[in-house]
């Protein structure tokens, strides 16, 4: 896949179809706009691509804001690639772009010479004070060589899908849903680092602590059902999320025991997949009644993991 920071990088002798929007998390809803990016592409006899931002508009115009995201440019990138697209824009929503008017956008993308055709969801807002939007797209298309399609953000079982409603299930530790709107496990990915030691000296059970990655969506506090992919392959865990009461910790902290692995992976890259919440953080009486319920857990997620596929 070709990536393109700009409009004027964009191929001239080739003709593209964009979906155009943000695309935090690349769920159901934006792989139906990126099979109708495909056909259309098909028929145009085009190049199917993607015309999306980075950063976040808002961490522009109000960067007091946390924004907590669901995938990184890479994971963005790799879920492109992986929907088929060809080629990919990252336009850098910087103040002076954010100021254009909508019709100015417009009339920059109709004047580029391969655009063949472009395809936003239907929530989809551009252009100064996002006045900008899908019916007004559809109607400056209208009588030109370009085409423009609007694709409603459904899940196959007819539910809307929106980034931000997979945010908030995931900040409350609702996987579950969370997966069915992804149309896969929350990943998060990122450094091991070295924690407290507990894990090992007082509870033997050897923690891996992955360090928390910056402006991304973390699940609610307590005890997952998780899978640990390193190089390359998956091992069943469990993830604890919290402070750890126990011991009173202050430093929120991503600790996960994975199960029959005992190899050094610090400062190692590597990428949890998020399966089922077991159970909130509590606080226990002791280390040994910690030790027992860790040992539960274990034996729980053990059984949730073996019917994942």
């Amino acid at each position: 896949m070709d990536i393109y920071q700009s409009l004027k990088e964009l191929p001239v002798h080739s003709r593209f179809v964009l979906a155009m929007g943000f695309f935090d998390g690349c769920h159901l809803g934006h792989r139906k706009l990126f099979e109708k990016v495909k056909s259309l592409a098909l028929a145009e006899g085009a190049l199917p691509g993607v015309l999306t931002f980075w950063l976040h508009p808002l961490s522009v115009l109000a960067p007091d804001i946390h924004v907590p995201l669901l995938q990184d440019r890479k994971e963005k990138e790799q879920s492109f690639e992986k929907a088929g697209m060809k080629l990919a824009l990252f336009l850098a929503p910087n103040r002076e772009f954010l100021a254009k008017p909508a019709e100015t956008f417009l009339e920059e993308l109709a004047a580029l010479p391969g655009l063949a055709g472009i395809v936003t969801g239907e929530n989809f807002t551009f252009g100064h004070g996002a006045l900008g939007n899908s019916p007004m797209l559809l109607e400056f298309f209208q009588h030109t060589p370009i085409r423009a399609e609007v694709v409603p953000l459904f899940s196959e079982d007819g539910e809307i899908v929106s980034s931000t409603a997979i945010r908030s299930l995931i900040q409350k530790g609702n996987m579950t849903e969370a997966a069915h709107l992804l149309g896969r496990f929350y990943t998060t990915s990122g450094d091991i680092v070295h924690g407290f030691h507990r894990g090992t000296d007082i509870l033997g059970f050897p923690t891996a602590n992955l360090e928390l990655p910056e402006n991304h969506v973390c699940p609610a506090d307590g005890v997952y059902a998780t899978e640990a992919i390193i190089h390359g392959r998956t091992y069943p865990a469990i993830t604890n999320v919290g402070t750890n009461p126990t011991f009173g910790n202050e430093e929120r902290t991503i600790e996960t025991f994975i199960f029959h692995f005992d190899e050094s992976i610090y400062g190692r890259p590597f990428t949890l997949r998020w399966i089922r919440r077991l159970r909130g953080e509590i606080r226990f009486p002791s280390a040994d009644a910690l030790r027992e319920q860790i040992a539960k857990d274990v034996r729980e997620a053990e059984r949730i993991l073996a019917t994942v596929k």
